[in-house]
Order: C-alpha cells, then structure tokens, then sequence
C-alpha cells in the first residue's frame, strides 16, 4: 500500500518545479529512477547558470554580450562538473561520520539535483546581459544603486540561501539521515578546511617572527 501510495506521487513529481518544496521526495526520485543522460542535462544547465553568476563583476563591460554567454556555457558546466566530482567524494566520506549510507553515484545525483533552482536564474541572467552587459559586466562598486543591479542581487541572494537549504536536505536524503545531520555534512569540511589554513597561517606567522627573537 505504501509503494503503491508512493509510485502516484512520483508520477506527478516534476524535479524542476517540486524540488523548491519537495526536497527529499525530489531527491528520491531522481537518485532511483533518472537516468545519467539526465544528470549531465543538470550539469550543463546549473553550470551554464553558474558561468553566467562567475561573469559578473569581472570589469570587462566591454566584453560583447554573445562572447559573455558563449564562455559561460563552455566555461561553466566543466567547472560544476568538476565540483560535482569533488564534492560527491567528500560529502560521502564526510557521511560515513554521521552512518550514512549515500554511494558516491547517489551523492552525485543528489549534488545535480540540489542545484535545479540556479536553472530557474538562466532566463533573468540571459535577458539581464544581453539588455544590459554594461552592468552585468561591470564592476560592483560602479553600478552601486543601479536597479537592475539592485532587483537582481536581491533575486540571487533569496535563491542562494534557498539552494543552500536544499543541498543540505539533499545531502541528507542521500545519506538516508536527517536534514540537519545533512546541514553538517555540508559544513563541516568548510570548517576543517578553514580550521587548517588558519593554522598553517599562524605557523608560518609564528616561524617568521621568532627569528627576530
């Protein structure tokens, strides 16, 4: 009964719009029933979104809007899945802490699906540079004030935090464990790593001043 309640709900389940809201079923579903042929469909079109965002602030506003787009879909899915890779292979050791039980193709998955809501940014970054290349291109601090610039920081940033919770529920989901063990998951390697180049900084620091004592 309960597979049978759960296979009506996967049918109406639709990854782009019900991963905002259905996080862990959305996860699910695509980590049990889509094909690779999928992932790299996320790859490329989170990377091409995540090309678009590294472009800005870049101070080349006189980069001509097509070049601006073409490198971002070049650029950008190699980059995403570079740091799918990389990321899957963390998260799944780092998992292994709190007894979860993702695969590295599970993780992997998981990591695409999670970051479906940059996709929905695509057609705003799209118009916003070929409208206005001068200021998606420009440095920040010229275009203080600017409107475009203001509605759309505001836009990212609201999906940003919102993308943010969702990858720690699609850690979570991957690793069969909850979502808040799913939050340290993900933040945890950040800390580590901040823990130890604070430390080497303070070794270096501390080796450079003692040969003026």
């Amino acid at each position: 009964m309960v597979r049978e309640e759960r296979i009506r709900n996967e049918r109406g389940l639709n990854p782009f719009t019900d991963i905002w809201l259905r996080t862990r079923e959305t996860v699910r579903f695509v980590i049990e029933r889509k094909s690779f042929k999928f992932i790299i469909l996320l790859i490329v079109l989170t990377g091409f979104a995540s090309g678009l965002i590294g472009m800005m602030n870049e101070r080349s506003s006189d980069m001509p809007a097509w070049a601006a787009i073409l490198q971002a879909l070049v650029t950008g899915p190699i980059g995403s899945a570079f740091g799918y890779f990389l990321g899957a292979a963390i998260l799944v050791l780092v998992g292994r802490l709190f007894k979860g039980t993702a695969s590295y193709q599970e993780m992997f998955k998981a990591l695409a699906t999670a970051r479906i809501p940059q996709i929905w940014l695509l057609p705003l970054l799209i118009i916003w540079v070929l409208a206005s290349p001068e200021t998606f291109l420009a440095d920040r601090t010229d275009v203080e004030g600017n409107p475009i610039v203001v509605v759309m920081s505001i836009v990212m940033a609201v999906v940003s935090i919102w993308t943010f919770i969702i990858v720690c529920k699609a850690v979570g989901e991957a690793h069969r464990v909850s979502s808040w063990k799913g939050f340290f998951i993900v933040v945890l390697p950040g800390i580590i790593i901040t823990f130890i180049v604070l430390l080497i900084v303070f070794v270096l620091f501390a080796s450079f001043f003692s040969e003026f004592f």
